[in-house]
């Protein structure tokens, strides 16, 4: 009997593991199948008016987005390399619109700097809840216009972390540095898939580390502080917790009683959130203005 049932439970894994390789597959088919189409739509801008450039700049990065999105969902069942090759192939096409648009319609160089929030004692200031989100985002978020990566990414120098299904948890970027030394002067660049965690501290704050881009979901009762991120921000389904970020790019979709402290570069998008406080990004550190400098 016992045997009968180890042999149904191999045949259910195996069952399983073919499963997901099937649906991988499709997702990586489809993947490509965007992905060339993209390439595509911004080769073939160099033959556009002028005075469309712009808007079509915007669709494209629309689409981009999307994609992005669908990729952040299927890491659940995508191996390791199809993950790194999704998220670099993602930034491929970011860098290369980004690119093409300056090289027909050239725009003044942005600089968070710029924008730098002046220093506090860290405990930031008070958030101001806001009964009406549209009206919150164009008070308290950047008016900078839309721009995205303009420099390359060494991928020999690239690194993946994914973080899920913890508790009770403690997170550095540090610890994931080899070897851990702060008199290293190298920089390793990262992305962090965050899933599933519930009453964490997550500090992705280091001088030897540029981060990539970050994708949350479902986070719950967490802290998360983060120095500048080279590109996005996408969070989901998270809830009750407190993020301190800055960004080109940001995304946060199905949350609630959030509050965030955010500086951005282009318009963020917020959707299906409910009880979201804002206020401006008020991390103070040792280097910080550095930070910004090198990585934006």
């Amino acid at each position: 009997m016992n045997s009968s049932g180890d042999q149904n439970t191999k045949q259910e894994q195996i069952s399983s593991k073919h499963s997901k390789e099937a649906v991988a597959y499709k997702f990586w088919q489809e993947f490509q199948e965007e992905r060339k189409d993209i390439q595509k739509s911004i080769n073939s801008l160099s033959t556009k008016p002028k005075s469309l450039i712009t808007k079509l700049c915007e669709e494209i990065l629309v689409r981009i987005n999307l994609l992005e999105k669908k990729a952040t969902d299927a890491m659940i069942y995508l191996p390791s390399y199809d993950q790194r090759q999704s998220i670099l192939q993602i930034r491929a096409l970011v860098e290369e619109l980004n690119t093409k648009k300056a090289e027909i319609a050239p725009k003044s160089k942005f600089s968070f700097k710029s924008r730098k929030p002046n220093a506090t004692n860290g405990s930031g200031e008070r958030v101001n809840e806001t009964e009406n989100k549209q009206n919150i985002i164009k008070a308290t978020l950047s008016t900078t216009t839309t721009s995205t990566i303009s420099k390359t990414i060494s991928n020999e120098n690239f690194q993946m972390i994914t973080l899920n299904n913890k508790q009770n948890f403690y997170l550095t970027v540090d610890s994931y540095l080899s070897p851990p030394s702060s008199t290293d002067d190298s920089t390793k660049t990262m992305d962090f898939h965050l899933s599933s965690l519930q009453n964490c501290f997550i500090n992705l704050v280091s001088k030897n580390v540029i981060i990539g881009a970050i994708h949350i979901k479902g986070l719950k009762n967490c802290v998360l502080l983060a120095g500048p991120v080279y590109s996005s921000i996408l969070i989901h389904d998270c809830e009750n917790c407190v993020f301190v970020v800055a960004c080109h790019q940001f995304r946060m979709h199905t949350s609630k009683q959030m509050n965030i402290y955010l500086h951005v570069t282009s318009h963020p998008i917020i959707e299906d959130c409910d009880k979201i406080k804002f206020a401006p990004y008020t991390l103070s550190i040792p280097g910080l203005d550095k930070m910004f400098e090198v990585n934006i």
